[in-house]
């Protein structure tokens, strides 16, 4: 196997404060809004859906970004513009204030996850679903950090979670000005005034919108470990700090599990069989906890769950970089990382909504139906992607 370029590693290092940073705020967002400044469930999943519609702006800009200017300006400016926006957190606590800095860092983190996509897949090309594993596993890295850190530091107040927040994505915005620079980290413009980009639709294809789809479907369902079950977790009795080593233990598998889907991926090669196995690990998850309440059918739940991401999150970006055209690259993994956004903000809601309405299970079940319908979308998204207008290349060689 092919070593990681060293470029490569000061990349992860980025991805791993960048991500750190995040995790000290966005596990907790929907209990300090819930029980800290006391709003609603259905006007906690308004602010999320806000925010994560400002990360599916952010998230189509900064595709579209990447292949006008390459990574470099795109990732600085938005590093400096979250900074700036959780500085302003420790002013004002208020929720206008919170809203509106939590979706503009939203904004800003969504500029940031294609270029990253892309430049991993530009700095190893060879890599292959690699590369994009490589991002996936340093971000999980400060998931897994930032988790337990910022349940502790939560405890002591959530300012010092926005200052936290703070110093790592400074941080961040740091080695990009010093570190990401030379002629590796270059990607040429790909739009000129005379020859200009293609629509969208056109040049996406059927093959590649389905492939958004169908992960927009995965995280609406995913994200109520983010919104609804830390709340359920809080009314069956369960302490915070035993919701956030629940992703402690998300980041943990992450890590530990690297040998594992190589395993995986060594016997199922095929991408597209490897996504649905992923949303099968994550319907079982869900089918689980509409069973059993008890805090170790949580802690079996989140594995299942972490094995199906381990499977999906990689494999979805990286079947879109093997359908992306010469000079689309970002665009592409913009508009997967924007079907996740569209996922992450249609999920709070509809979970707020059902939180007020049913009982756990029948949520589960819900999510549940949600990831079959998935299964669906990727099934008819393989027909396409073999048969349909756009061929759908081999995997490059491990």
């Amino acid at each position: 196997m092919d070593k990681l370029p060293r470029a490569l590693w000061w990349l992860i290092a980025g991805v791993v404060l960048n991500s750190l940073g995040f995790a000290f705020l966005w596990p907790l967002t929907a209990i300090y809004l819930h029980q800290v400044l006391a709003e609603p469930m259905p006007i906690v999943g308004t602010v999320l859906m806000v925010q994560s519609v400002a990360g599916l702006a952010g998230s189509v800009w900064g595709g579209s970004l990447y292949d006008r200017y390459g990574a470099r300006g795109p990732l600085l400016v938005s590093a400096l513009l979250a900074t700036g926006l959780f500085v302003a957190l420790l002013m004002d606590h208020a929720l206008g204030v919170y809203a509106i800095a939590s979706a503009g860092a939203s904004l800003a983190v969504g500029v940031v996850f294609p270029c990253l996509n892309a430049l991993a897949a530009h700095l190893w090309p060879a890599g292959g679903r690699r590369a994009f594993n490589a991002i996936y596993v340093a971000q999980n890295v400060g998931v897994a950090l930032g988790s337990i850190l910022g349940g502790l530091v939560a405890t002591l107040g959530f300012r010092w979670t926005f200052l936290a927040a703070a110093v790592l994505v400074g941080a961040f915005a740091l080695i990009i000005f010093l570190v990401y620079r030379g002629p590796e980290w270059e990607t040429k413009p790909t739009r000129t005034r005379m020859a200009p980009a293609p629509r969208t639709r056109a040049a996406l294809g059927v093959p590649t919108l389905m492939l958004a789809g169908g992960l927009a479907l995965d995280w609406m369902a995913y994200v109520q470990w983010q919104t609804t079950a830390p709340n359920f977790m809080h009314a069956e009795g369960f302490p915070l700090p035993l919701y956030s080593l629940l992703w402690t233990i998300n980041g943990g598998l992450v890590l530990l599990g690297q040998p594992l889907i190589s395993w995986v991926t060594r016997r199922v090669p095929s991408v597209k069989r490897q996504i649905l196995l992923g949303n099968a690990c994550f319907l079982t998850a869900y089918l689980g906890l509409a069973a059993v309440h008890q805090y170790a059918a949580y802690v079996g739940a989140m594995g299942l769950a972490t094995l199906g991401e381990m499977l999906v999150w990689p494999g979805v970006p990286a079947a879109a970089d093997r359908l992306a055209p010469p000079g689309r690259r970002g665009l592409y993994q913009g508009v997967i990382a924007g079907a996740g956004a569209i996922g992450r903000a249609v999920g709070p809601l509809a979970g707020g909504l059902l939180f007020v309405a049913s009982a756990p299970a029948r949520l589960y079940l819900a999510m549940a139906g949600v990831y079959v319908a998935a299964v669906l979308v990727f099934v008819l998204h393989d027909r396409h992607a073999w048969t349909g207008e756009v061929p759908y290349p081999p995997a490059p060689q491990a």
